[in-house]
């Protein structure tokens, strides 16, 4: 009893004193020396960086267009000018998105007994985006989920349809095609995890950030749309089932597609240096976040947005004072237009790619843990095909802010006072960091770089499942300043990490390369021998094993020659550890090929046969055919092939380098796949990744000799 009465007392003091214990239970970053990695831990607050998200809630900023979106964009060009970074600039894009402006919406029941239905005023998020401006009346009809049988015998025109249906589906077939006159939208209750947030039920008076098309399609104009709760919808719901009169209802929308910018379509990013002492060595660290969102969005991604401005304060600041060594390379922040502005950024700069080594985005950084089990702070690791030792400087980094920021029994029983060296906010919680790096994912900035043909290796900061996302619920309420402040701390020594590289840490990053890349190596060893050992087919476990085996070396091949990136010294070193990994690998084969005689009791190993599809694919050397400006448009004509993951889809063009054969893209994909699992990127075919080459052959972005 007296034992855990001190451990008590132990962690009691600990809240109380914090960091000032920390430094008799020292834990070290390995990529970064102690006093660096603890002069930017001490500088960057969580508490500053929500300040600037406070500002971002305030805005409706869908994607491009939006006066809300230009306001955002020019706090963070002045901030950032405010905090010292250099070249400063908003930058105005072109873009395919019209620029969309709603001043007031307002749906009412009308008649003896008033009621207000949903209104702009509550909530912006009670308008769908791209609501057409209307003055209108007519009946409150429900039409359940909008399906073709819930139409029959049914007159919809000129009525207001009510609908847990697909909103496009039912603005195309009940306003487009039936003439009704708009939509009132809520969440299905049959479905206890639908939408994007996964709420479902478990949220029912959360609003949905919902839209319409922003085109006429179909030879017709969509009207607008109103998005309601669950519970107000299923109330409604019963409420027209049990009425004997029309309910009628009165539709007010005030928007238009134009903005104070301008009429055009437009859309803007912000960009912002913290200049290196070698500014032209060509090897910008690239940060990046988004600003578009729907109103509120603390999270996503006014956070990311947030902790950038707070890590460009942070950084300038220790090296204007001299606490911190001005970096070698260039710290570059991009405040963006989710996915589009970049993409539109290389295709109006073409060679830009070329003077960027890799790439932190940051989407969801701030995210209370405590309000739901599911949360976890994600961050992705590089995509095989473009591996750099930057992923294990990433890895390095989470380890270590996860280790110091959590409290097991041992410490306690060591003496160690709750977590070793506790970044915290003064106004955020004392939850444990939890955090993991996982394969990586698309679907935000990351992506752009990652991606053919720029090729820049990225990684971002995520979490999913996310109840709160895309919703009324992702407000300020639904941030932790501690959790904000740690992600922005990670970043930052990330960031700094590479920023820094030259021949001094050289061997302290090979060691941690070449040491996570055995890690790596043993576990597809692993996964080879276990597949042989379970398998029916041992000759076809077998082959996917050694095919495993090449994937996996082929990878820290590619970790361990982009040490040589560092510097010009970094050759000789790069050289005997491609050689030493060239024997390590002989070594897995052998393992390989015993695992298959002990299962098989054979000697002799199998011969590996070709199905039609393989030859083909081995007679094709594909090449990358175009440039950014062409992938700009070209990149959504490329047909999806049925059964390919779209993350593999994205790995099949990253994996064109002019030397591998589609064969050799094929297994390689393939492999990646059966890394991760089945449940995260399906199974990789041969004819699947034939298919894929020959759609991007057709709209000329690669070529197929």
């Amino acid at each position: 009893m007296s034992r855990f009465r001190g451990i008590l007392m132990c962690l009691l003091a600990a809240l109380v004193s914090g960091a000032g214990l920390s430094a008799l239970y020292a834990q070290d970053l390995p990529v970064l020396n102690r006093e660096l990695t603890r002069q930017i831990t001490q500088e960057i607050s969580g508490d500053a960086a929500y300040e600037h998200i406070r500002f971002q809630t305030q805005f409706h900023r869908p994607r491009g267009g939006s006066d809300g979106f230009w306001k955002v964009a020019e706090y963070m060009e002045q901030t950032a000018r405010q905090f010292g970074l250099t070249d400063v600039q908003l930058i105005k894009q072109a873009s395919t998105s019209r620029p969309w402006n709603a001043r007031f919406g307002d749906l009412w029941i009308v008649g003896p007994q008033p009621e207000r239905i949903a209104s702009s005023i509550q909530s912006v998020l009670h308008l769908a985006d791209y609501s057409r401006a209307t003055d209108v009346t007519g009946e409150l009809i429900d039409i359940g989920a909008g399906a073709p049988e819930d139409y029959q015998g049914v007159d919809v025109s000129g009525k207001v349809v009510m609908t847990f249906g697909a909103l496009g589906t039912v603005m195309r077939e009940a306003v487009g095609n039936r003439g009704a006159l708009g939509v009132l939208w809520y969440p299905s209750p049959f479905s206890p995890m639908s939408g994007t947030s996964g709420a479902g039920l478990s949220r029912p008076d959360q609003l949905r950030w919902i839209s319409i098309p922003s085109q006429d399609l179909d030879g017709y104009a969509p009207t607008f749309a109103f998005g309601i709760s669950a519970r107000q919808g299923v109330r409604l719901s019963n409420m027209l089932a049990q009425v004997e009169e029309p309910v009628m209802v009165h539709a007010l929308v005030d928007a238009v597609f134009d903005s104070e910018q301008g009429t055009e379509p437009w859309q803007a990013m912000v960009e912002g240096f913290i200049r290196g002492t070698e500014p032209d060595l060509g090897q910008d660290i690239v940060l990046t976040s988004h600003l578009q969102e729907e109103a509120q969005s603390a999270n996503d991604d006014a956070s990311g947005a947030a902790s950038m401005l707070e890590i460009g304060r942070a950084l300038n600041r220790l090296i204007e004072e001299g606490r911190i060594p001005r970096p070698r390379r260039n710290l570059r922040f991009w405040w963006v237009n989710e996915i589009s502005s970049q993409r539109q950024y290389f295709a109006d700069n073409p060679e830009a790619h070329n003077e960027m080594w890799v790439n932190i985005n940051q989407d969801m950084v701030g995210a209370n843990q405590a309000q739901d089990v599911m949360r976890k702070q994600n961050i992705t690791r590089i995509p095989a095909a473009r591996f750099h030792f930057f992923n294990d400087v990433v890895e390095s980094v989470i380890e270590y802010m996860v280790t110091v920021n959590k409290y097991e029994l041992a410490q306690a029983q060591a003496g160690t006072p709750f977590y070793p060296e506790p970044h915290m906010a003064h106004l955020g919680s004392r939850h444990r960091y939890n955090a993991e790096v996982i394969f990586f994912h698309s679907n935000s900035d990351h992506m752009t770089f990652n991606e053919a043909p720029i090729g820049v290796p990225g990684t971002s900061f995520t979490n999913m499942p996310d109840r709160y996302i895309h919703s009324s619920d992702d407000d300020l309420w639904n941030v932790d300043r501690t959790q904000l402040g740690r992600n922005a701390v990670a970043v930052a020594l990330m960031a700094y990490t590479m920023a820094s590289a030259d021949g001094s840490t050289a061997p302290t990053l090979a060691a941690e390369t070449v040491g996570r890349g055995m890690e790596r190596l043993g576990r597809n060893v692993r996964l080879a021998q276990t597949w042989i050992a379970q398998a029916s087919d041992k000759d076809v476990a077998y082959h996917q094993g050694v095919d495993q085996v090449a994937y996996a070396v082929e990878r820290e091949v590619a970790a361990i020659s982009s040490l040589g990136e560092i510097d010009a010294n970094s050759g000789e070193q790069v050289e005997s550890l491609l050689e030493e990994l060239e024997r390590r690998s002989d070594q897995a084969i052998r393992e390989i090929q015993l695992a298959y005689r002990q299962a098989t009791g054979q000697s002799r190993l199998p011969r590996r046969g070709s199905s039609e599809t393989e030859s083909n694919l081995a007679g094709l050397q594909p090449s990358i055919a175009a440039g950014p400006t062409e992938f700009l448009t070209g990149r959504g004509q490329i047909a999806g092939v049925r059964g390919l993951h779209g993350l593999m889809a994205h790995e099949i063009l990253n994996a064109i380098d002019g030397e591998r054969s589609g064969l050799d893209i094929y297994r390689f994909v393939a492999a990646e796949a059966r890394e991760a699992g089945a449940h995260y990127y399906g199974v990789v075919t041969a004819g699947a990744v034939l298919q894929y080459l020959e759609n991007a052959s057709e709209v000329e972005l690669i070529a197929l000799r």
